[in-house]
């Protein structure tokens, strides 16, 4: 699933290619998938994309918000131009059946005025988009958590909801009524960094292990972030130009089992935490 650096990276992009652009047609291939009326967006300008935790935000003109959120196989991908409706891009797209959008995993596209689409491709169907006012995005964004790039996400706010709960700190990590954004691979990540265990109790970490774990997690967005993202094995991710991500290069124990350590060269072993594959080195993380 697309996590805060591989959305922030979508979201960075399309914000220049699509700011003050204006959707000239929307097609609706899934429909179970679009919640709302797609006329709703004919012939609106999108002022800018904004990213609210793993949450994909067009703020259009008139109090109109498009959401969408990408789950486990989503992707946006851009075409600046195109050929009878349709885009070519230099490589194949994973899961589309080749060079070619729409292809078999395109589920919506947005056509923009006078020229280029956004095409919304998801293998599994879990991911969506809502057309809506204020209301809607009010009630999708209510229940997330603080941000992990923000100030309000230090130290003191780690203690204060690790104290609340025995829950195995890689699972609070991955809450995201408390922690917006944080998802899998950079909970994995983090957690090796600071040198704790996944399956610790959030409430047994000390101070000192709260403000590494605090600062890790901050380390590993940013990294992931700079890197455009992770395509980690399943090829699901890419960015919208419908480039893998490069952060995949610089995992440590995510989707690494059996590996050596970089570290210490012990083997990196993967459990379930979570109903949810976890990966750590034993010796490493305490």
């Amino acid at each position: 699933m697309p996590e805060l650096p591989e959305v922030q990276t979508t979201v960075s992009f399309l914000n220049k290619k699509l700011k003050n652009k204006k959707i000239e047609k929307v097609v609706v291939l899934s429909a179970k998938q679009f919640l709302g009326n797609p006329q709703k967006l004919v012939g609106k300008t999108i002022r800018r994309v904004e990213r609210r935790g793993k949450l994909i935000v067009f703020v259009l003109e008139k109090k109109l918000f498009l959401l969408i959120h990408l789950k486990l196989t989503g992707q946006l991908v851009f075409a600046a131009s195109l050929r009878d409706k349709k885009a070519t891009f230099p490589e194949p797209l994973p899961f589309a059946g080749g060079k070619v959008l729409p292809g078999k995993s395109t589920r919506i596209i947005l056509y923009l005025f006078p020229q280029g689409a956004v095409f919304f491709n998801d293998l599994r169907k879990f991911g969506w988009m809502k057309v809506g006012g204020e209301s809607l995005l009010k009630k999708e964004t209510a229940a997330l958590g603080v941000e992990p790039l923000s100030a309000e996400f230090n130290p003191q706010y780690l203690e204060k909801i690790f104290a609340k709960t025995k829950r195995a700190v890689k699972i609070v990590l991955m809450d995201q009524h408390l922690i917006a954004g944080v998802g899998n691979i950079y909970a994995n990540e983090a957690l090796c960094r600071a040198g704790i265990s996944p399956q610790r109790p959030a409430n047994k970490l000390t101070a000192e292990e709260i403000r590494k774990l605090c600062r890790a997690i901050k380390e590993v967005l940013k990294e992931g972030i700079k890197f455009r993202g992770t395509s980690a094995a399943d090829d699901a991710y890419v960015q919208p130009n419908g480039r893998q991500g490069r952060f995949q290069k610089y995992l440590q124990v995510y989707q690494r089992e059996g590996e050596k350590c970089f570290r210490c060269g012990g083997k990196i072993k993967r459990i379930n935490l979570g109903g949810r594959g976890t990966f750590f080195c034993p010796r490493c993380q305490r």
